[in-house]
């Protein structure tokens, strides 16, 4: 049954940065507890799915941040299936301040993997009753494939315990962070991130080397890679734009 779910955070210390604001990749993870609090209520989470072996994988991910809201704010995360469409599924998300001010929007498309073939499978049609017949759709993320970054500035991390998620796979959110991890500090301290396209390529696994790069494309646009350079396989694909 389709419904729209909502789900309430206080800003914590440990999610800011040094404006007091939350950390964009902080704010991701708002989203991304929303959505699996969602899909636990659905009956459809991963876990929910193992007895069929398939399991969701989020491709892509288009966010535009507003405003970024500070230390004990609460916000209040609204999201919904928004699209079926053959082998993918779409997800809303709205992020409102206290005063039901827009601080933030992100679009998703996401597949069913085949978790011993390692396949993406056609979304079953039951899942169409899922999909909230909503009027205010963000527009989807673009099927077009992001470029890959001509790396300028390299460093390398190694996938450890921590970085994983309940699949044992390196968390969606986690990526996100190491590509903001591998800026400067000064780019940090004096930019303010507007909007986020990301496409995931392929998982990263524990004990791996992922190489993280970015290509300061102009004074506002960054492209950004993750690879994993043994198996000569992108990881991660992003584009950041900044004030």
């Amino acid at each position: 049954m389709s419904y729209i779910h909502y789900e309430n955070f206080r800003i914590r210390t440990s999610e800011i940065n040094h404006r007091k604001q939350i950390h964009p990749h902080q704010l991701i993870q708002l989203m991304q507890e929303a959505s699996m609090q969602h899909t636990l209520g659905m009956k459809v989470s991963v876990w929910d799915l193992e007895s069929k072996n398939i399991s969701w994988v989020l491709l892509k991910m288009d966010v535009y941040f507003y405003r970024y809201p500070s230390l004990g704010e609460i916000t209040n995360v609204k999201t919904f299936p928004s699209g079926l469409d053959g082998f993918f599924t779409y997800r809303d998300y709205y992020v409102y301040d206290e005063n039901g001010i827009i601080c933030a929007t992100a679009s998703s498309m996401w597949t069913l993997m085949d978790t011993i073939e390692r396949k993406m499978v056609k979304i079953p049609s039951e899942f169409g009753s899922l999909v909230y017949p909503s009027e205010e759709l963000l527009p989807k993320p673009s099927k077009k494939l992001i470029s890959p970054a001509i790396t300028e500035e390299v460093s390398f991390i190694k996938v450890n315990f921590l970085h994983l998620d309940w699949n044992g796979h390196v968390n969606n959110v986690q990526l996100v962070k190491m590509i903001f991890e591998s800026l400067d500090t000064d780019f940090h301290q004096n930019r303010i991130l507007k909007t986020l396209s990301i496409q995931f390529k392929s998982e990263a696994t524990n004990g791996q080397v992922l190489l993280i790069g970015h290509e300061y494309v102009s004074k506002s646009e960054v492209r950004h890679v993750i690879k994993n350079e043994i198996l000569n396989r992108d990881v991660l694909l992003a584009i950041t734009i900044w004030d």
